[in-house]
């Protein structure tokens, strides 16, 4: 079998292949990317749960508490890049994209659809981020308005493989209609 990362077509399909699994797969190297913004003191960097992956629309969406400072700094600055490491086939996945902010009744099904445990993520008291003396004065108080889905239009998909036999490098832009190119690594 020959390496889908030695073609810019194969790589393309690789980063989707990934990214889909992420959005199904727990324990998949893309279901915890890196999310970076601008924030109020530079650069913001976390870790998020990829929850779609879509290749026709070029899109990926993620969830969060509407009150996080994640979403207050992709409002201030929706563009943001995520970063996703797999380590077994030594690929870094960079995704630049515009994100905007889902809330209220467009994303009420998939409120509905969370089962209770991960309701609990969205809507605790105090809001993400305040400050409390015990870990345990965090109460989980499951709120509908306090979910939102942070939906990212890609325009870039950046990859570099750390091969054995001479590292890859790779670009590929909507603007370009995703035909990719080599670069140097």
């Amino acid at each position: 079998m020959t390496d889908p990362l030695t073609t810019l077509s194969g790589t393309l399909d690789a980063v989707w292949a990934q990214l889909a699994r992420g959005a199904s797969d727990r324990d998949a190297p893309a279901r915890h990317p890196v999310l970076a913004t601008a924030g109020r003191s530079g650069g913001e960097a976390r870790m998020v749960v990829l929850r779609e992956a879509d290749r026709d629309g070029a899109r990926v969406e993620i969830y969060a508490d509407r009150r996080s400072a994640k979403v207050g700094e992709l409002v201030a600055e929706p563009r943001a890049s995520l970063l996703v490491w797999d380590p077994a086939q030594r690929l870094q996945i960079r995704l630049r994209a515009r994100f905007e902010v889902l809330a209220g009744e467009a994303v009420a099904p998939l409120w509905q659809a969370l089962p209770g445990a991960a309701r609990a993520l969205y809507g605790g008291r105090p809001a993400p981020g305040t400050p409390i003396p015990e870990p345990g004065d965090h109460i989980a108080d499951p709120a509908a308005h306090a979910f939102c889905v942070l939906r990212g239009a890609l325009s870039e998909i950046e990859t570099l493989h750390l091969a054995t036999l001479g590292h890859r490098r790779t670009l590929f832009r909507a603007a370009e209609g995703w035909q990719g190119r080599w670069c140097a690594p």
